[in-house]
């Protein structure tokens, strides 16, 4: 009689499997194990040819058919690792445990496990596919901040954005019917396979013989396809091709994510687990002393000022755009009318643009954290650890209060955001203005930038003041009311200014008019205030990039870098030194300098960057990456990429000294969040 696969009896077959031998229990178990295991591979190199085949425009023109060979047998040997690791379960929870007792339906285990299996590997590929548009990246260890932001405007976004709601019903589908293929698969050809290993003479030479295939076996999969480490491949050796989507595809959904847990992981413990003698270390390097006796770290900090070469600002303006990248300002980009405010702004005899520049990590409360405290941001969310429960020594706002400046933070987005409200009032800013302060329909991120920057304007008045400005409209699910900018390109006409092989015309269309928006408000919010304040200072900056590009396969400069742009009577082209770089942490010593008079202390652990030390090469600190005037690199990844423009690449000895430097700023920073400011007194 013929029975449905799914049928509740087709465990039983023609006898009853509680009347098996162990021996027979055993065979049957590992030969279903086998199969699930070659399956999975099999599903993962679908899904991996599928990920390349949807991003084929992202590839190089003539890309060989022998590097797309390469990348599909490098991901299929490091699928291995994916694969051996989905099926241990059902090696020790079916064949393992059904053998020992043999009440226990392994195969119904299986089962259940193959269907779990197949659900969580659909719904990451169908997360993948829209993260690297995003990102750039399979899975990345921003994906572990998520659950810090608002996590109801993501899901917003995630919706309206990124179609959450079809790839939730495309996995379902998936997942029913990979999972009854898999089923099929295994129900299939387990019993041909079984039968001549039932009737054999010596049962227990078999299973020895199994024992001893298993331990080899299991060393070639924990090591990509070799049983050597020199000829494994893993996450960080993986990167073999010459192309990043290539690079990419080689992983999996599960080897991405265990590469950005790594990394995220390593990142947070390098910076968590310092001691005081390394801070100690790192302090007298940075001071240039033989060592650090003091017991805090406002020795390091203290700094005094050369004098401001103007006037003193009547107004001070620091502004965090949200996702203002530094790339729609290159020259390469100047056709597209993405940054004409910024542009023109930058024309003025009192504006200059640091192009080497990064944000603090790649999420906007890092950047603003950062801008705020005057400390690089290492992902450990300073903002709401205990030592940020008092002012920062090293706070921009703290130390303009002792001129007379009245400190506000004006965000048209929610005070609830990432809790950002607490943290203003607990760095003790004199005002905290927020969605409900301002005019204007509330979307997903709160005020639109055009009804935000105008009501920002209503609360400047001839009292001496310090704005730390957040804007939110440039942001997914992108939902600026289009019909109220007839001045805008619309998003048909960028749409027909892309290139003929861009995918996406449409999404990346409404972004370049976001894009566009945010710059055009911001513009014309900088050029009221200087033509009413025209004793003003104005430093802008964009909270994070790596989002998106113009390019199929960015560099990492165009994928992270954001401009820094001061404005105002105090900035003396000039004077300015062409070759310097640097982060968010550096905006608090830059604008202190500009603005205080010969003589005055301030506390800071950035640089000015009108004044980058003599004999230092000057560098930006960031999470995840570091830049200076002619190289870009990658904190936890040896490799590093050549600015445009740069004539000659570091020296090793040049990189060795500026990654000790970096790695010394991270280690004074993650004591100062984590401990504070006091040193315990070991010398």
């Amino acid at each position: 009689m013929n029975r449905s696969l799914f049928h509740p009896h087709c465990f039983q077959e023609k006898r009853n499997w509680i009347k098996k031998s162990r021996y027979g229990l055993f065979i049957e178990n590992i030969i279903q194990d086998a199969l699930l295991f070659v399956f999975l591979l099999g599903v993962l190199s679908v899904f991996r040819g599928t990920f390349l085949f949807l991003f084929r425009d992202t590839l190089s023109a003539g890309t060989p058919w022998q590097d797309i060979g390469l990348t599909l047998w490098y991901g299929l040997r490091i699928s291995l690792k994916t694969a051996g690791a989905c099926v241990l379960p059902s090696f020790v929870i079916g064949t393992l445990l059904q053998t020992a007792w043999p009440k226990w339906n392994g195969t119904a285990w299986r089962l259940v496990w193959l269907c779990l299996v197949m659900g969580i590997l659909s719904f990451l590929f169908q997360m993948r596919i829209p993260y690297y548009q995003e990102f750039h990246n399979a899975f990345g260890p921003f994906m572990f901040n998520t659950f810090h932001d608002d996590v109801g405007a993501i899901i917003t976004t995630s919706i309206e954005q990124y179609q959450a709601v079809r790839r939730v019903l495309v996995g379902i589908c998936c997942t029913v019917v990979l999972s009854g293929l898999g089923w099929c698969w295994i129900k299939t050809l387990s019993p041909k396979l079984e039968k001549p290993l039932q009737t054999v003479r010596c049962p227990w030479l078999v299973v020895i013989l199994i024992c001893i295939f298993l331990v080899p076996f299991a060393v070639f999969v924990r090591k990509g396809g070799s049983f050597t480490f020199n000829g494994s491949i893993y996450w960080k050796n993986a990167a073999r091709m010459n192309q990043h989507i290539l690079n990419e595809a080689v992983l999996d959904d599960i080897q991405a994510i265990y590469r950005a847990r790594k990394i995220y992981k390593s990142l947070r413990k390098s910076s968590a687990s310092v001691n005081e003698s390394e801070v100690r270390a790192a302090a007298a390097r940075l001071s240039g002393q033989p060592e650090y006796t003091s017991d805090d770290l406002l020795g390091l900090f203290s700094r005094t000022a050369p004098g401001s070469v103007g006037e003193k600002p009547e107004h001070i303006f620091v502004i965090v755009a949200e996702t203002y990248m530094m790339w729609p300002l290159l020259d390469k980009y100047e056709q597209y009318p993405l940054a004409d405010g910024m542009r023109r702004l930058l024309k003025r005899s009192d504006a200059v643009l640091v192009n080497h520049f990064l944000p603090a990590s790649n999420g906007t409360m890092f950047g603003l954290t950062s801008v705020v405290l005057g400390i690089p941001e290492l992902n450990l969310y300073a903002a709401a650890r205990p030592t940020a429960q008092t002012p920062y020594e090293t706070a921009l706002h703290t130390q303009l209060k002792t001129l007379g400046y009245r400190t506000r933070f004006l965000y048209g987005g929610f005070s609830s955001w990432n809790d950002v409200g607490s943290f203003i009032k607990n760095q003790q800013f004199d005002e905290g203005l927020y969605a409900s302060d301002f005019e204007g329909n509330t979307g997903v991120w709160g005020v639109p930038d055009r009804d935000f920057l105008q009501g920002v304007s209503k609360f400047i008045t001839s009292e001496p003041s310090f704005n730390v400005i957040l804007t939110s409209s440039n942001h997914p699910p992108y939902r600026v009311d289009m019909s109220r900018e007839p001045d805008l390109p619309t998003v048909e006409n960028l749409a027909s200014m892309l290139p003929a092989q861009t995918a996406d015309k449409d999404l990346v269309a409404s972004r370049m008019w976001h894009f566009a928006y945010a710059d055009k408000y911001l513009a014309e919010f900088v050029e009221a205030m200087l033509a009413k304040y025209p004793n003003s200072l104005f430093v802008i900056t964009g909270d994070h990039a790596d989002r998106w590009t113009m390019q199929a396969s960015p560099s990492d400069y165009e994928r992270i870098a954001v401009p820094l742009i001061l404005i105002g009577p105090q900035v003396h082209k000039q004077a300015w030194p062409q070759q310097t770089a640097g982060s968010h942490m550096d905006i608090a010593a830059t604008v202190l300098e500009l603005v205080l008079p010969s003589g005055a202390s301030y506390y800071a652990l950035g640089k000015n960057l009108f004044a980058p030390a003599e004999n230092q090469i000057p560098v930006g600190v960031s999470a995840y990456n570091w830049i200076t005037p002619s190289e870009v690199g990658r904190m936890q990844e040896n490799s590093t990429e050549l600015l445009p423009g740069a004539s000659a690449a570091l020296s090793d000895t040049e990189r060795e000294t500026v990654l000790q430097r970096v790695k010394d700023i991270r280690t004074v920073a993650a004591w100062r969040v984590l401990k504070g400011i006091k040193l315990n007194g070991e010398k």
